[in-house]
Parts: C-alpha cells; structure tokens; sequence
C-alpha cells in the first residue's frame, strides 16, 4: 500500500519541514481529512520523530506554542498541526513557510 508511505513522508516533514511537494500534501491532507485512522497514525509517526528533538528545541517549541515545557509538546505540536492539515486549516504553504497561520494554528488559536 503505497498510502503510508506518504502519510509517514508528511509526518516527518510536519515536524522536520522535509520536502513535500504541494500534490503529495493535498493527497496526504485529503486521505487524513477522511481517515481517522490515517490521521492517528500521521501523529503517531510524526511524535515519534518529534519527540527526538533536543530539550532546547522542545522548550523553544513550548514557547512558540503558549504550552508549559513538562507538558508533552512533541504530542500537541504534531496534534495541532495534524488537525489544522485535516480540517483545511493549514495550505500547503502555510506549512511550506511556516506562516502566520500555521503559528496560530499550533498555538491553538
């Protein structure tokens, strides 16, 4: 099934900013806006990446995000993002350039 392999490209790049051609994301954000399913698994893999990251990385995340850094920030960080993608939110290019929006969307705005 060549699905997974796409979905676990978008979740690396959510968290990494891999490159994700604009097809390959509106595919990927279509198959997580109708699966639930794919859409666990797009955070499941994205938070085993994100959660690698450096303890400064992840206190700088915290900050950007408006969360305390002993919460879990890889996990809200890759649900935040992850919904906005699912539910339109966040373009392809507000996820290329990490834009305004993309900022408020992680911010839970």
């Amino acid at each position: 099934m060549r699905l997974m392999p796409m979905i676990a490209v978008i979740a690396a790049g959510i968290f990494m900013t891999g490159c994700v051609s604009e097809t390959s994301y509106n595919r990927a954000q279509e198959m997580v806006r109708g699966s639930p399913a794919l859409k666990r698994d797009g955070i499941n893999k994205c938070y085993a990446g994100a959660r690698r990251a450096s303890p400064a990385r992840k206190a700088e995340m915290a900050k950007i995000m408006n969360v305390s850094p002993r919460r879990d920030v890889a996990r809200i960080y890759c649900q935040r993002a992850f919904n906005g993608i699912a539910n339109g939110r966040i373009s392809y290019n507000d996820f290329r350039t990490k834009s305004p929006r993309f900022i408020r969307v992680i911010q839970g705005r």
